[in-house]
């Protein structure tokens, strides 16, 4: 099968927790981003980036379509950000704004 990865900056908000998600530190409705995919790990290890910039943790692309929503889905390629700037914090802005973005 094949892999169709989620592109890096495309901003993820979780929607279910797991056991011990809580004592990990998450939220329903925390926001995340795909960060740039990394050679050695491949196209099915997406690197979650937090609201700080920080890589924080890893995920199979089934899990991450299982725990979370696609809030924003971004439009770049450039899987593996080659002469890419370092991603950045979210502005409070937009972390209200990508918080707030789909809630009913």
């Amino acid at each position: 099968m094949k892999v169709i990865p989620y592109p890096p900056l495309t901003v993820l908000r979780l929607t279910k927790l797991w056991p011990h998600a809580r004592k990990q530190g998450h939220e329903k409705g925390d926001v995340w981003r795909v960060g740039y995919y990394s050679k050695q790990d491949g196209l099915d290890c997406i690197w979650l980036v937090d609201k700080d910039g920080k890589y924080d943790w890893t995920a199979e692309a089934d899990w991450i379509r299982d725990q979370f929503e696609v809030v924003q889905t971004s439009s770049d390629r450039n899987y593996f950000g080659k002469r890419r700037a370092r991603i950045g914090s979210l502005t409070k802005a937009e972390l209200k704004e990508f918080t707030k973005i789909g809630k009913k």
